[in-house]
């Protein structure tokens, strides 16, 4: 049986698989991170390792997504590359640019008082947030890669892995508690600031929280996709594995129902829903996007699969919040201007930078209100060309090394029509109309960086008053932050029982308004 050497960064793993397994299946068992945004599938071509020995050769999916160049310097995909002999292959350090990597006070170097963790594992990433138990202050936060986008990075390629049968169940568990370890670690801790640590809640979507909390999923990956319990867990310390020393203190928070987990509770929690003065709503705009709505009164909840256009996946230049990352992009003299991360020449759009960039496309009629890319001249036809808008296709570089595709316009209006569906029946059940809406609060790490006139010019929000909406980047981690006390993880149970989910799936308006919404327009 080959043996199969994984090098990332200094670490180095070995495991034992039979020929034939693929690179991707064998490094799923290192716990090493890697990024399989297809689940694996062969179609998104992201996975991309650098195979130095012992692999099969190329097969015709990886000539069709790597380059002349990259096939010479045995860059392979990881979900296509099978391993023959003795094999080792090199992955690339995955870096997370996050808005959750952050440093608020150093009080808590200057104290001896008891400190606690929150921990907010979303299906991208896994952030950790330093709290005072004594104040209840946040004061930092870290973030690394969720480990299990090795199996996609979408929750129902997840749970349709684990439900495969075998040990791959246990082994996304184990990758979720790698996560978690590793955003710990990404905090940069001293041994003295760690034994401090009394308490560690948990929060969680719902396919996270039962992966991590081993749960049957036999409900949840299919019709009519229940879970299999909702309540909180109050001791959950002997599923951590060691992660955490012993006598800590470690809570999974309750469930909400449905697909809405307890990082919407915790959203619920940290925006105050249990004393809203009136109409207010939070967006927790991901992969898995959670709408939540009160008028005052009630309190409404649902999620909906957005899709991952939202992180840059699926996308055919998207990108991960990376240095090079286009982050915003606006039209100056009829060029393309991009704002990137750190300033670096533009390698990709990330999902704030894919709904600028349609924003500014639809502004100066490239892109018609359809999602439709226009063959009529453009203020851009300098740069972008006749040729190729009549290829449905927008150069963003004049060497064509990105481009924005139809089908990339497509998986936006997808992803904000799934999310303006869901706000519109949410409002519709309550009565409300957008006038009525005195604060929508847009949360998540890319709700927390989002163009707001886009977000609204392009009706991924209903046509609220613009100062009503804010942007507030880690709701759920700051709220798992309040469910560290005990009066705090009072109130996110007695908020699980007061919010009521609403099932988008059994709702006869849902396909209506979902269709409506993925025009391009207010």
């Amino acid at each position: 049986m080959p043996t199969l050497t994984v090098i990332y960064g200094t670490e180095t793993k070995t495991v034992d698989v039979p020929s034939g397994t693929t690179i991707g299946a064998a490094v799923a068992q290192t716990g090493l991170p890697l990024e399989q945004p297809c689940a694996g599938r062969g179609t998104c071509g992201k996975c991309k390792v650098l195979a130095e020995t012992g692999v099969a050769a190329p097969d015709s999916i990886e000539h069709r997504h790597l380059t002349p160049g990259e096939l010479a310097l045995d860059n392979r995909l990881a979900c296509c590359a099978r391993i023959e002999t003795d094999a080792r292959v090199v992955l690339s350090p995955i870096v997370v640019y996050s808005n959750k990597n952050f440093r608020n006070s150093l009080r808590y170097k200057q104290s001896e008082a008891p400190l606690g963790l929150a921990i907010d594992l979303g299906s991208t990433t896994a952030a950790a947030f330093l709290t005072m138990l004594d104040t209840g202050e946040v004061c930092a936060g870290a973030a690394s890669l969720n480990q299990q986008t090795v199996y996609g990075a979408d929750v129902i390629s997840r749970l349709n892995a684990a439900m495969s049968g075998g040990e791959t169940s246990e082994r996304l568990h184990r990758l979720a508690l790698a996560s978690i370890n590793q955003s710990v670690d990404a905090l940069k801790l001293s041994p003295r600031v760690r034994s401090r640590i009394q308490r560690v809640t948990i929060v969680c979507n719902v396919a996270m929280h039962h992966l991590l909390a081993r749960l049957p999923i036999d409900k949840l990956a299919v019709m009519p996709f229940e879970p299999h319990s909702s309540d909180s867990i109050l001791n959950a310390a002997p599923l951590m594995d060691g992660i955490f020393a012993k006598g800590i203190q470690v809570t999974l928070p309750p469930l909400i129902g449905g697909f809405v987990g307890s990082d919407a509770l915790a959203c619920l929690a940290y925006f105050g829903f249990d004393q809203a003065p009136g109409p207010m709503a939070a967006i927790d705009l991901g992969t898995n996007g959670e709408v939540l709505v009160t008028d005052g009164k009630r309190i409404l909840t649902t999620s909906t699969a957005a899709g991952p256009a939202f992180e840059g996946v699926n996308i055919s230049c998207g990108s991960r919040a990376i240095d090079g990352a286009i982050t915003k992009v606006r039209i100056e003299q009829e060029e393309l201007v991009f704002e990137t991360i750190a300033n670096k020449p533009p390698i990709g759009l990330t999902g704030s930078g894919l709904l600028s960039l349609i924003q500014e496309l639809r502004r100066v009629d490239v892109i018609d209100a359809s999602g439709r890319i226009s063959s009529s001249p453009s203020v851009l036809k300098e740069l972008i060309g006749a040729g190729e808008l009549r290829s449905r296709r927008v150069n963003l570089k004049p060497d064509g090394s990105l481009s924005l595709t139809q089908w990339d316009v497509r998986e936006l209006q997808k992803a904000k029509g799934a999310i303006r569906a869901a706000i519109d029946i949410l409002m519709k059940k309550l009565d409300l109309k957008p006038e009525d809406m005195q604060r929508v609060i847009l949360t998540g790490s890319f709700g927390g960086q989002i163009d707001i006139d886009a977000a609204l010019e392009l009706g991924m929000l209903p046509p609220v008053r613009h100062e009503a909406v804010e942007m507030i980047a880690n709701g759920a981690g700051l709220g798992a932050a309040m469910f560290l006390s005990d009066e705090g993880f009072a109130l996110g149970e007695s908020l699980a029982r007061r919010a009521e989910p609403i099932d988008l799936d059994q709702n006869a308006d849902f396909l209506h308004h979902y269709i409506t919404a993925m025009a391009l327009k207010p």
